[in-house]
């Protein structure tokens, strides 16, 4: 085989795997942000979730982006394992789009595509039309790569050892090892199969050979998912277990079927005389034959997933209620106890929470950002296990005293609770302060430094073991001094924008952070009223 032939068949491969990158980026930069949403918010049930994985697969054209989507979700909280199954197995059908695409075989139409692409990409002035030219761009860059590599390995036709090589992969075990390995490399099972749909259309390969491949293909694919999960949260992890188990159980029975069952010629029987429409084909029955024999066992594969990874993760041990047991009774005067316990050390997780944002926005740090967020629904997640406790206690026999007692430290819970959304706002305002390069005027630092070092005081007036009535004149007369001080920095920023020292959108973050430090100081100052 000429060494010519070899650059062409790198050359060809180069520019399809380009090409399909180049769609998926720009259909999800078209279509990202609503899918997110959409994925977020579409996952009510098992079969809503399954539909919405074919969705967003099909439209961003690759199932990897949408189980590391999924993975990221689980990893914050958004849906459960149950949830997150559902829609890899919708992903698993999505990504049989491409393949399909692919076996269009319009290559000739390839740079006219392409050419298409580049204007509308290039002189479009919307950023969504732009995102589009670049997908049909990186269609057109598809094709064009996918018939460089077809001529590149029409010699291998007359190769007999490569012939040999390819019969070899009738073997199942090998030919899903190959199929592993090389989509476990390239980190895409539509890049794979477009290149052994390309080997195909020589007529080196039969479909009995890319049967196995094409399963092992499913298999390589979850390495992405496996690589998003590491560091993450257990449940992360678990639906990323859950996305191998799916692939390997799937491939599991349909090789045990292939012994009985013909699939290779059933797939023929109905498939157009063309290699690549007859393995995009096979790949398609594959996953959603997959997906509906494995829907029925779909819950105990979650259960699987969480034996495999038991224990639990530092963030649902930080959720779970560590000095309240609902399970032991006692008295009205013990269990308050225990409530006033349970609010100091949600106080304490609020405290760390509005420290940290504060510091977020003189230096902005993502994974600091992160674990604010996580915090933020620990928060959210103690305060409504400390509301409902405390409603469940008032049944129990105690005075008015005690009862009005249980009452207050429900309202200092969300008061707390309210404390921590408003510094989750100022964590908000640090991202996008960092994200558009915004910055803020010495004057303007200097007083916020100044308002959170009252704040951080009445923190630690109320953190501290100090009588009612010392608290509270602490407490008040801080939250005084905050008030002032705002007064008179909104009057000085009210200044520098109309002498135009301050940039416009900077005046924005600067105006919410304020309003985020004057109601969390107003909280504070309520919920030290409220203590005993």
């Amino acid at each position: 085989m000429s060494i010519n032939y070899f650059i062409g068949l790198l050359g060809g491969l180069a520019i399809f795997l380009y090409g399909m990158e180049m769609m998926s980026n720009g259909l999800e930069l078209v279509a990202g942000d609503k899918l997110r949403v959409v994925i977020e918010k579409m996952t009510s049930n098992f079969f809503k979730a399954i539909l919405v994985g074919t969705f967003v697969t099909a439209i961003i054209q690759s199932s990897s982006a949408t189980t590391v989507m999924v993975v990221g979700f689980v990893n914050a909280g958004l849906m459960n394992i149950y949830q997150a199954i559902g829609i890899i197995m919708g992903a698993n059908i999505g990504t049989t789009i491409t393949g399909q695409l692919v076996a269009l075989n319009i290559s000739a139409m390839a740079p006219i595509i392409a050419f298409v692409g580049f204007c509308l990409h290039s002189f479009a002035n919307d950023k969504k039309k732009a995102s589009l030219g670049k997908a049909i761009m990186g269609l057109g860059f598809l094709f064009m790569g996918m018939e460089l590599m077809s001529q590149a390995m029409e010699p291998l036709r007359d190769y007999p050892g490569f012939v040999t090589l390819m019969t070899k992969f009738e073997n199942p075990l090998l030919g899903v090892l190959a199929g592993t390995i090389i989509t476990a490399i390239i980190q895409s099972s539509s890049a794979s199969l477009g290149i052994l749909q390309a080997i195909a259309n020589q007529g080196v390969i039969p479909l009995r050979s890319s049967m196995y491949i094409v399963f092992g293909f499913n298999i390589g694919t979850c390495i992405t998912s496996v690589l998003s999960s590491l560091g993450s949260s257990k449940n992360a992890k678990r639906t990323a277990l859950a996305h191998v188990l799916f692939n390997i159980i799937g491939t599991v029975i349909f090789i045990i079927l292939s012994v009985f069952i013909p699939i290779d010629k059933i797939v023929l029987s109905f498939s157009r005389d063309l290699p690549a429409a007859q393995i995009a084909n096979l790949h398609t029955i594959f996953n959603v034959a997959t997906t509906i024999l494995l829907l029925p066992f779909s819950k105990k594969l979650a259960e699987l997933s969480v034996r495999l990874i038991p224990g639990k993760d530092k963030e649902l041990e930080e959720m779970s209620l560590q000095y309240i047991n609902k399970n032991v009774n006692k008295d009205a005067h013990a269990t308050f106890t225990d409530v006033r316990a349970e609010i100091n050390r949600l106080l304490a997780i609020v405290n760390t929470n509005y420290r940290e944002s504060i510091e977020i926005l003189v230096n902005f740090d993502k994974d600091r950002y992160e674990e604010i967020f996580h915090r933020e629904k620990t928060i959210n997640h103690l305060n409504k296990e400390i509301s409902a406790f405390i409603i469940d206690s008032l049944s129990l026999p105690m005075d008015e005293e005690t009862s009005s007692n249980f009452v207050s430290y429900m309202r200092i819970s969300r008061n707390l609770e309210r404390v921590g959304d408003h510094s989750k706002n100022i964590a908000d305002a640090a991202k996008v302060k960092s994200e558009e390069n915004l910055e803020f005027t010495d004057t303007a630092y200097d007083d916020l430094k100044t308002l959170n070092d009252n704040i951080n005081q009445i923190f630690d007036a109320t953190l501290e073991d100090l009588s009612k009535d010392k608290r509270v004149k602490i407490t008040k007369s801080l939250y005084q001094k905050v008030q002032k001080y705002i007064t008179e920095f909104r009057y000085d920023h009210m200044l520098r924008m109309r002498d135009r020292t301050c940039d416009p959108e900077s005046g924005l973050i600067y105006e919410k952070t304020l309003t985020a430090m004057e109601r969390i100081s107003s909280y504070l100052s309520n919920s030290a009223k409220l203590s005993i």
